[in-house]
């Protein structure tokens, strides 16, 4: 018997990360969405959300778009999950990603919601530095604009 998994404030802020991350594109068909468009997509958690200890992990949640979640996620290519997380992770990563499932964590929505603002800093830190990397680059190639 399935039962559902109650969403809750710290679900939507992650949700908000993975879309960001991942760049409002699915990770299995490569479609990407608009921003202010993305109801189609969904955050698929390789290991299922009951799992606290890995509900909020990045390296547990890609962007799938509702039919590939359904593949994916809920079907019958559960295998061609495993690969492109292995894949992903390496085998190595994918076994600690397992073993962090399976580990005891009580629920710390405080905590849970900081560890989430702190992924949203980092993300928007990679960002600026890419942008100025990118700047630099047309100045240092003789490109004034």
């Amino acid at each position: 018997m399935r039962f559902k998994v109650k969403e809750r404030s710290t679900d939507r802020a992650f949700r908000e990360y993975i879309l960001k991350r991942d760049e409002y594109t699915c990770q299995r068909c490569q479609r990407t969405y608009r921003q202010n468009d993305c109801g189609g997509l969904q955050v698929s958690h390789f290991w299922s959300r009951r799992h606290e200890n890995t509900r909020f992990d990045p390296a547990n949640c890609i962007l799938l778009c509702f039919g590939c979640h359904m593949l994916w996620g809920h079907g019958d290519e559960r295998q061609a999950y495993i690969d492109f997380m292995k894949k992903r992770l390496g085998e190595e990563g994918f076994e600690l990603l397992a073993a962090r499932a399976h580990e005891y964590k009580k629920r710390d929505d405080r905590l849970d919601e900081l560890g989430i603002k702190n992924l949203m800093l980092e993300l928007e830190n990679k960002r600026l530095k890419a942008d100025k990397k990118f700047w630099i680059s047309l100045t240092a190639g003789g490109n004034n604009y």
